[in-house]
């Protein structure tokens, strides 16, 4: 058996050479991270002919062009000022992300009024014309698949970061019985509630609180809430767990909640930044660059310091290493914290969780996606479709999604230490 870690599908054959040695007694294996299927997908036009209005002014020329110029003046003064307004917030948030790097201000405060922001601005915007929207497809693939393959009909879900319920659908295709939904934004609970109220097909029971899943315990946050039926099923963390891992005493509050909230038995699963890529992107980087920087058109990582350069290429600790992390129409340059995964898995055994599955997101689309082709919808399956006909994410979006994160998922296998 081989002593050498699986090469990572975004990781070139000379650098895993390079970095793990040869080993000639091992058949090497080429790998093919693209996928097609072979299914007939309905053509979906595109050409869409715009209704033309027309529309005459019985005003006068003259007070047609006072208007016009007034409403030129109106418009960029609204400009100017929303301008002004930006250049403020972007003031303050730089400002509030030095301080969470000083330890002065903790992540929750900028993760909070981030949040009830894109809340806010997301209600405004229209889903569709997103810059990003084959990224969300491919992601809410990923959750469709994860989801489905570790929740059962009958279940009772915990998700912890629920946001503003864009899974609750995911769980009513995979039967559940209740959904409990936590979030540190208000007005992300908020948006949550109107969703729920939308879909009139949901036969499950929805209860969503406003609390703080990673820096409290739950049993206060849910208290007031006696129709939670614990232990639950299946506990979910999707794009929030780095959160946690800002101290060590955060990441074992997190780990406490998760475990004392599930039965033997029952799943934790999730979706978090994989913290081998992250260290892979590092390497490639000049040890004198002071704040080490990568990204694309897409998206943008930015560590404070170089500190991972001065320990030897390693992380000083396993908790508190902080980046910045920009995602266009996403995330606005929000504080984030590197989840090295076997400090993750350590701490879920110590927790009565043992590891079921590890995978990057474009291995495990890879693995998934033939039996979803007659799942998805026609409109699902189109907005994965890529330009060459295949299914998944290509271009940009494709390091920031299907080579930045990964799944996992813990089984409970024993009771939770009281500590």
């Amino acid at each position: 058996m081989s002593l050498r870690p699986e090469k990572p599908i975004w990781m070139s054959d000379q650098e895993y050479e390079r970095q793990y040695g040869s080993a000639q007694s091992e058949n090497k294996q080429g790998r093919n991270v693209e996928v097609k299927v072979n299914s007939t997908v309905p053509e979906v036009s595109t050409d869409i002919s715009p209704e033309v209005v027309s529309m005459e002014s019985t005003s006068t020329p003259g007070s047609r062009f006072q208007r016009r110029k007034r409403e030129r003046y109106d418009e960029e003064e609204q400009k100017k000022k929303m301008q002004i307004q930006r250049l403020r917030d972007e003031q303050l948030k730089k400002h509030d992300i030095q301080m969470t790097e000083e330890r002065v201000v903790n992540v929750d405060q900028i993760v909070r009024q981030h949040y009830n922001e894109r809340t806010y601005i997301a209600s405004k915007s229209k889903r569709a014309l997103s810059p990003i929207i084959k990224l969300r497809n491919f992601n809410n693939a990923i959750k469709y698949m994860l989801i489905d393959k570790f929740t059962h009909p009958g279940n009772i879900v915990l998700e912890l970061g629920c946001g503003k319920g864009g899974d609750l659908r995911k769980y009513g295709s995979a039967g559940v019985s209740q959904f409990i939904g936590i979030d540190i934004s208000n007005a992300s609970i908020q948006e949550a509630h109107k969703r729920y109220q939308s879909m009139k097909n949901l036969d499950y029971q929805v209860i969503l609180i406003t609390g703080d899943c990673f820096g409290e315990s739950l049993g206060k946050v849910v208290e007031p809430f006696p129709q939670c039926r614990f232990p639950c099923d299946v506990v979910s963390a999707q794009f929030c767990l780095h959160y946690a891992f800002e101290t060590e005493e955060k990441a074992r509050r997190t780990m406490i909640n998760i475990s004392k909230s599930l039965r033997i038995g029952g799943y934790f699963f999730g979706t978090i930044p994989d913290s081998e890529f992250i260290r892979y992107k590092l390497n490639k980087i000049s040890e004198d660059v002071e704040k080490p920087s990568w990204g694309n058109a897409i998206y943008k990582v930015t560590f404070k310091n170089n500190e991972y350069f001065k320990n030897d290429k390693e992380f000083p600790s396993p908790y508190g290493q902080i980046y910045t992390y920009w995602l266009e129409d996403a995330i606005d340059n929000v504080p984030e914290y590197v989840v090295p995964f076997e400090t993750l898995r350590s701490l879920a055994d110590e927790y009565g969780m043992e590891l079921e599955l590890q995978m990057p997101f474009n291995k495990f689309f890879v693995e998934e996606i033939p039996k979803w082709m007659t799942k998805f919808s026609p409109r699902m399956r189109e907005g994965l479709k890529r330009t060459d006909g295949k299914f998944g994410v290509e271009g940009d979006e494709k390091e920031a999604a299907a080579y930045f994160y990964t799944v996992f998922a813990f089984r409970k296998v024993g009771d939770c230490p009281e500590s």
